[in-house]
């Protein structure tokens, strides 16, 4: 074995460690925007069973069927578009010289082509040696740009969730006790 053999790089094992890391942080993250959705679909059966209404009542279930339909939204798969989603994608953020290759939010910021050369860069080069390589680059992109996606409307759908209990608390502080 000579010295240099062990520094020849492996770009195929390394893309696609990066590429499972990827797509198994999308598979966790739909897993709890299905979490969510159960939840906000069991409470909201509850809350219309057990709370007589309300002005409160009603913006908690408002607020855990936004929840359920934004979960719902995030789990279809008009998120997993290969165009921008104006509200979804980050805009103006420019890759910076502190950004991860691991991380799903910084993986997003570039292109193919940008990501292609910076992991070419990063993995000590072989990326750009086959058409084969750049697909993973691309397939690498395009999780990240999905999970980042899903994981924004999953913050939105907990925020959502987190609003209704806020409402039901402020019922049951305000001494309006449940039947």
């Amino acid at each position: 074995m000579s010295v240099s053999s062990h520094l020849t790089p492996d770009p195929e094992r390394r893309l696609r460690l990066i590429h499972g890391n990827i797509y198994d942080s999308l598979k966790w993250t739909d897993r709890k925007l299905a979490a969510v959705a159960l939840l906000a679909m069991l409470e909201m059966s509850a809350i219309g069973l057990a709370v007589p209404g309300g002005t409160l009542a009603r913006l908690a279930l408002l607020a855990l069927c936004l929840a359920a339909l934004v979960s719902a939204v995030a789990g279809s798969p008009f998120i997993e578009t290969l165009k921008p989603v104006p509200l979804l994608d980050q805009r103006g953020d420019k890759p910076r010289p502190g950004d991860t290759l691991v991380s799903e939010y910084d993986v997003a910021r570039y292109s193919q082509a940008e990501l292609t050369a910076l992991l070419d860069r990063y993995l000590g080069g072989g990326v750009t040696g086959t058409p084969y390589y750049e697909d993973i680059v691309g397939q690498i992109v395009i999780g990240a740009r999905v999970a980042t996606r899903k994981r924004r409307l999953f913050a939105a759908a907990c925020t959502l969730a987190i609003l209704a209990q806020l409402c039901l608390a402020i019922r049951l502080a305000a001494g309006l006790t449940l039947p």
